[in-house]
């Protein structure tokens, strides 16, 4: 998908997400009981879209919230909920130094891509996250059968076909796959979660949830 193309999809109301994923609120409050404060703790939403997350990370103590996106309009979005430590780029060429952050967030942005592009963008996450820092994030699973429409492009990365991700290219990774992904982490745990579309129980919307330490 192009820059243009994910500028419309936050022009569209259900992609303007208001509350924070569960399974993030847990690793994020278990994060911080083993930190024991936000004070002083600096974190990025990568792929931060309408802002949700970073609203977790402030309500959560959290003092330094970033984020990034590709979407312009996603980040006026972020700005206007009170965020202005906004920046457009690319995931693959992050705009931080070295172990700028303590805790990254990549949550439902990584799997837009292909496999080495995925790589290459969890390379330079892994980058900017300081020693003793945490990565929280997720990725599609093999499973899933919502997003995998289209034209199949091989190595199970799809071009959807959904209307308001028309052209958008996203990976689905398997068990081992996560495992050899994430073995560059100083340690990496994972589990998955799963929902099916109401009214349509064939639509399965399946994710991995992975945290990582550097």
């Amino acid at each position: 998908m192009i820059k243009s193309e994910w500028n419309v999809h936050y022009k569209r109301n259900k992609s303007v997400l208001s509350y924070p994923d569960e399974n993030l609120v847990r690793l994020i409050a278990r994060e911080l009981n083993k930190r024991e404060s936000g004070a002083g703790i600096k974190a990025i939403d990568i792929g931060c879209g309408s802002g949700r997350h970073m609203a977790l990370l402030e309500d959560s103590g959290i003092t330094e919230i970033y984020g990034s996106d590709y979407s312009l309009n996603a980040l006026d979005i972020c700005r206007d909920a009170g965020f202005p430590l906004v920046i457009n780029c690319d995931n693959k060429n992050l705009p931080f130094k070295d172990g700028t952050f303590d805790i990254a967030v990549a949550w439902g942005s990584l799997h837009y891509s292909t496999k080495d592009g995925m790589r290459l963008m969890l390379d330079e996450v892994k980058r900017i996250i300081k020693p003793g820092g945490s990565l929280f994030a997720t990725l599609r699973r093999d499973n899933d059968t919502y997003l995998k429409t289209g034209t199949h492009l091989g190595d199970n990365t799809w071009r959807t076909g959904l209307d308001d991700l028309t052209g958008t290219v996203a990976s689905f990774f398997s068990e081992d796959e996560i495992k050899d992904i994430f073995s560059t982490f100083d340690s990496f745990s994972y589990g998955w979660m799963e929902r099916t579309i109401i009214g349509d129980t064939g639509k399965v919307i399946s994710h991995w949830v992975i945290s990582a330490s550097v």
